[in-house]
């Protein structure tokens, strides 16, 4: 009965990200992500042609990766609210249930541990002597283990105490950075046959402590309901989610910058949304996330080429994420009923992306500057510029278009 309950809330599940998908993987977005992922793979093998003698950072970088790579995936449950009380009596039956959820969330995980096994080998056999074959040691490993944490999320679900919840995190995590380092520093074979033992004891262990507990409801919904919570905020960052609530601030001491935009009325909208941005996390997180992210990669990177792919890049990614700011204030009566143009809508629009974007720009190319000639900074900031403009006074209008077409 479980697995059937459980199969059904799949299908559900399903249906409902599929059809956010198409929003996702747009054009745009997927030829974005082909040109980063080329770019970084470009970076990474001029990187590997200077690797000329053996390293043992490369060891202690994929030491590192593997550790981190996983704490990637959540349990996915798809509990929902009413099953704290009408699961209640079935409540024994409900092991069938969440190690059917653990099956099922250890796909990602392991496609997680193939992409970054995959990527991370050409660094190991350049700097440590690894052969390509050694694949099928490092990636069994990391699954098996990856299966051994979503044992140990299992357990937490009925682990009433955080603070032994945290204690037995840190011993896995410190379990899995020994066995990591068993792979990279002693023999691969050696790590697989170790994460094999680690599972293996887990269930001896803990599995026992498992029998004796009962499920924490409110802990379980809280936690399906941060991880959808996460799903839906990346979702949104391409479409309106309805589910998802964003949160707003004050931020007073923000107000100095509210205080230059003159009161007038062609400049209505052009506070609201300045106000809106300034308050609201959907959009200054994401302003600021993306920003840092940019100025991050150009800092790392020493090729002038390079730099011009970086700012146009995260430069459009910032541009579209703001673009639903047009749509923010439709819900709200009053803003119909002001005496303003639909034009002098669109224009605020621009001129704060446009600022955004500009100021950008700005913070990517003094970052670049570390390792760019004069000259280059200067054609840089000049791309930087051309590219805001072309993006605001032409491919905003038109985008905005078809978005309030698709929403009617």
């Amino acid at each position: 009965m479980m697995i059937e309950i459980w199969k059904q809330r799949v299908k559900r599940h399903q249906k409902k990200m599929m059809k956010y998908l198409k929003y996702i993987f747009n054009d745009h977005f997927v030829i974005v992500c082909l040109f980063l992922v080329g770019a970084m793979g470009y970076a990474y093998s001029n990187y590997l042609k200077t690797i000329t003698v053996y390293d043992v950072k490369g060891q202690i970088v994929g030491t590192v990766i593997f550790t981190v790579v996983l704490s990637v995936g959540k349990l996915a449950t798809l509990i929902q609210p009413a099953d704290a009380v009408f699961m209640l009596p079935k409540e024994t039956a409900m092991e069938d249930y969440f190690n059917q959820a653990k099956w099922r969330s250890l796909w990602l995980p392991s496609f997680v541990s193939v992409v970054a096994v995959a990527v991370l080998m050409p660094l190991l056999v350049a700097m440590a002597g690894f052969a390509f074959s050694d694949m099928l040691y490092f990636v069994p490993m990391l699954i098996i283990l990856k299966e051994t944490e979503l044992n140990a999320q299992v357990l937490n679900l009925k682990i009433k105490e955080p603070k032994e919840w945290i204690k037995i995190r840190l011993v896995l995590f410190g379990i899995y950075f020994i066995v990591s380092s068993v792979a990279l520093f002693i023999s691969p074979l050696a790590g697989l046959l170790l994460a094999a033992v680690v599972s293996i004891s887990y269930r001896f262990l803990l599995n026992r402590k498992n029998d004796t507990l009962i499920y924490q409801w409110e802990k379980i919904l809280k936690g399906e309901s941060n991880r959808m919570k996460r799903i839906y905020q990346f979702i949104n960052l391409f479409t309106d989610i309805p589910a998802l609530k964003s949160s707003v601030k004050r931020r007073a001491y923000l107000d100095i910058f509210l205080k230059k935009i003159k009161k007038t009325n062609s400049n209505v909208f052009y506070y609201l949304y300045a106000r809106a941005f300034l308050r609201s996390t959907e959009y200054s997180g994401l302003y600021i996330r993306l920003t840092a992210i940019a100025m991050l990669l150009s800092s790392l990177g020493n090729s002038f080429i390079l730099s011009i792919f970086f700012i146009g890049v995260f430069l459009y990614l910032t541009g579209f994420q703001l673009l639903p700011l047009y749509f923010h204030f439709d819900d709200l009566s009053l803003t119909i009923l002001y005496p303003i143009k639909q034009k002098d809508k669109l224009q605020s629009l621009k001129k704060l992306v446009l600022l955004l974007m500009i100021f950008e720009g700005l913070l990517i190319t003094a970052v670049s500057a570390i390792h760019l000639s004069v000259i280059e900074v200067l054609i840089l900031l000049v791309v930087s510029v051309g590219f805001n403009l072309g993006f605001c006074q032409f491919y905003l209008p038109i985008r905005i278009n078809k978005m309030m077409k698709l929403q009617q």
